[in-house]
């Protein structure tokens, strides 16, 4: 049986940092495919960015997030899922693909859902998150939106040390530490 964790929210707000400590823990985890492709796109000067196109850049995610939904065994912890590139379409206004939101009610993970919530004095931005705090906190709104419409069960991570929110993660996820 495959058991898919997703931890969401905003970006900046912790996500990669929590699926880092699971990792280094032996868990198996997903990385977020976003940060492949954009790191991808700006050593070739191409255009399929977020910023710059982003039906071209959810077209990419999406075919990342596929390949790593069909290829999880056992126990294992998503860094993003399907349902953020709807998510992030909702925050630019623009179309969510009929295609998309079928995939997202086909292709599900575990009922609950980590959500790490805006928390400013952890949160940067670099050359491949350009959304300033503002603008990760509209994602962070479009994302619960999206979930909830889904019929997900959204867990709200507490903030804390990386060592206590990956914690509280393995326990509400059914795993003991």
């Amino acid at each position: 049986m495959t058991e898919r964790i997703l931890i969401t929210g905003g970006p900046g707000f912790g996500k990669s940092s929590i699926i880092t400590e699971l990792e280094q823990r032996g868990l198996f985890v997903f990385h977020e495919i976003s940060r492949q492709i954009i790191t991808r796109e700006l050593a070739v000067n191409g255009d399929c960015t977020p910023w710059q196109n982003v039906e071209c850049f959810s077209e990419e995610v999406l075919h990342g997030r596929i390949s790593q939904y069909q290829t999880a065994t056992g126990f294992c912890f998503y860094d993003r899922g399907l349902p953020d590139i709807a998510g992030f379409l909702v925050k630019e206004r623009k179309p969510v693909p009929h295609e998309l939101w079928q995939l997202c009610k086909l292709m599900k993970y575990s009922q609950k859902v980590f959500l790490t919530a805006p928390w400013e004095s952890i949160f940067h931005s670099d050359e491949e998150r350009k959304e300033d705090f503002v603008a990760a906190c509209a994602v962070h709104k479009a994302l619960q939106s999206v979930y909830k419409e889904l019929g997900y069960t959204l867990i709200n991570v507490p903030m804390g040390s990386i060592n206590d929110r990956a914690d509280f993660v393995m326990k509400e996820s059914g795993l003991f530490y």
